[in-house]
């Protein structure tokens, strides 16, 4: 028992000493502000007694961009979009998001419609003293987006539509469900967010990282965060908004940019085409071919210049750098091995 004891003890000492020390960092000036966790929820009690939450990441002199995320999302889906947070800093973008009825931390009520949302973000962005943004929509905010463009055209000085659905088509099978059939189908995916935010394994998504924690999270945000307990009904009352005559969106003169994958199973390629022939000044069609409903994130570097007024620029990773660099010199850069997008794309997935 001693001389195993003896070796016991032998080989911890040996393990010890090829240890590797702990870093022992010089310690300079310490911070006066604290480092954000995301834009906070913020609560708006409006004149007519609406009490509206939103999200705004405020930074004074940027240029404002109106965000409204896919379907059953919360005031704070925009957060997914930050793993890109220094390249939107950098192009100076301030981003502004109001919560949808029923999700988050705002309560569902009875007859709320696409109106009353026009109405809640007029009133965030009065409150917030911002005259004209950008407008970002990705898939199911799209029929929203055109609802607030339609309502208010002169204050949009672009509008960005990625993987976007629009209003429904005349004869949709989906429109001709009742209620209680949506529920049936939807009830299980709202009540588990891993399943609602589930990407499939070749997704790009899953190169960015932490990213499918975040996603969860915001399911769990949106379907739970008040005690809802992972209530269908307002993801039911979303889908079935989405039945009926689309805006009249002939007055929107703002440049439109329309992003799709050609392989999207969600929101498919006839859909940008409704896009296109619904909006006056559509300027660029970016279609990614055999890319799915991740378009989304996997271009958003591309967004990004975009909406900063760059759209004559493309992000590509060529010899291992990220530049933003004129069309002209696309095709030849891809040739040669470059990659759209910065190069953290290029790079293979974690794990």
């Amino acid at each position: 028992m001693r001389l195993l004891s003896l070796t016991l003890a032998a080989c911890l000492l040996a393990t010890t000493a090829h240890a590797e020390a702990p870093t022992v960092a010089k310690v300079g000036d310490l911070p006066v502000a604290f480092d954000d966790l995301g834009a906070a929820v913020q609560t708006l009690k409006t004149a007519d007694g609406r009490t509206v939450h939103f999200t705004d990441t405020g930074e004074a002199g940027f240029r404002p961009v109106l965000f409204i995320g896919g379907t059953g999302t919360s005031a704070r889906a925009f957060e997914m979009t930050e793993f890109l947070k220094s390249m939107r800093k950098q192009l100076k973008l301030r981003f502004i998001t109001v919560e949808r009825n029923g999700f988050g931390d705002s309560p569902i009520a009875a007859g709320w419609s696409y109106g009353d949302y026009v109405a809640e973000v007029r009133a965030v962005l009065d409150h917030l003293q911002v005259q004209r943004v950008a407008g970002v929509a990705i898939s199911g905010g799209g029929p929203y987006m055109a609802q607030v463009a339609a309502a208010m055209p002169e204050r949009f000085i672009s509008l960005h539509l990625l993987a976007a659905a629009t209003q429904r088509p005349p004869g949709d099978g989906l429109c001709k469900l009742t209620a209680e059939q949506i529920t049936g189908i939807m009830k299980s995916q709202v009540q588990n967010p891993k399943t609602w935010w589930g990407f499939p394994k070749d997704s790009p998504t899953h190169q960015i990282p932490g990213f499918a924690d975040r996603a969860y999270d915001e399911g769990a945000r949106a379907f739970y965060i008040r005690g809802q307990m992972g209530d269908p009904a307002p993801e039911v009352a979303e889908i079935m908004r989405y039945c009926g005559p689309a805006p009249d969106l002939s007055a929107v003169k703002a440049p439109a940019f329309i992003y799709q994958g050609s392989a999207d199973k969600l929101v498919t390629a006839d859909t940008a085409e409704r896009w296109k022939a619904q909006l006056p000044n559509v300027v660029e069609m970016r279609l990614y071919p055999g890319e799915g409903h991740d378009v989304q994130y996997r271009h958003w570097d591309q967004l990004l210049l975009d909406v900063a007024g760059h759209s004559e620029l493309t992000a590509v990773c060529a010899s291992g750098r990220s530049r933003a660099v004129p069309k002209a010199q696309v095709d030849k850069l891809l040739k040669s091995g470059a990659t759209l997008g910065v190069c953290a794309w290029a790079k293979p997935a974690a794990g």
